[in-house]
């Protein structure tokens, strides 16, 4: 009896160590920047990670570090180890007035996991006419892994980086009985860009299109 006592002590000495030891991998989304040396995602994401990869449609996983960080806006610029293969896009971004108009926005987005391969998922919807505390609110149906990626306008150009409601709970004073998710507005992004001196040639945007915009788009694994 005290034998088995004793390996049941252990086991669970085992299943302790195992539980609170082993490395937790998070999952989120973000996208290229400029020449796709750099990437946006979200702070929170990164922000405990020892290790980052970033996953590319139709690429080998490229090792990324934390180039910059903003808490204060949840928001972080990754730097690849190598750039990726595929040419990045040199995205437009836009700044935009909503407090008078809501409009139709969307984002291609990566599944809970990567076990469907490098097919995105299309989600569609629009943006609410609140504008508060620096985040642009929006009605599309998002999961967590979508934080980090960017919202498009139907021009294809950028409105901001989404943030999964629970994200931005973390960062900013918002009622968290409120439903809504939101985005980082394009104007923050720009600010960093210009900061960071991160080309952005916006010469290369003629007969952008939803597809050709998919490229850009990356999931990120912290460890």
């Amino acid at each position: 009896m005290i034998k088995i006592i004793s390996v049941l002590c252990l086991f669970g000495i085992l299943i302790f160590f195992l539980l609170f030891n082993t490395p937790v991998t998070r999952l989120g989304s973000g996208f290229l920047i400029g020449t796709g040396s750099h990437a946006f995602t979200y702070y929170d994401l990164v922000k405990e990670a020892n290790f980052i990869k970033i996953i590319s449609p139709n690429e080998d996983n490229i090792p990324a570090t934390l180039l910059y960080k903003d808490p204060t806006h949840n928001l972080a610029v990754l730097q690849l180890k190598n750039p990726p293969k595929i040419k990045s896009k040199n995205f437009k971004y836009t700044e935009t007035d909503f407090g008078l108009t809501s409009e139709n926005v969307y984002t291609l987005g990566y599944p809970w996991t990567n076990t469907m391969g490098d097919k995105h998922a299309l989600i569609e919807g629009f943006t609410s006419l609140s504008y508060k505390l620096d985040l642009i609110s929006i009605n599309l149906p998002l999961n967590p892994v979508n934080s980090g990626g960017p919202l498009f306008n139907s021009s294809n150009e950028i409105l901001g980086i989404i943030l999964f409601r629970k994200h931005a709970y973390d960062f900013y004073e918002l009622e968290k009985s409120n439903q809504h998710n939101y985005a980082i507005p394009a104007a923050t992004l720009i600010k960093v860009i210009k900061k960071l001196n991160l080309k952005s040639d916006s010469k290369s945007l003629n007969n952008l299109s939803r597809k050709s915009v998919i490229e850009n788009i990356i999931l990120i694994e912290a460890h």
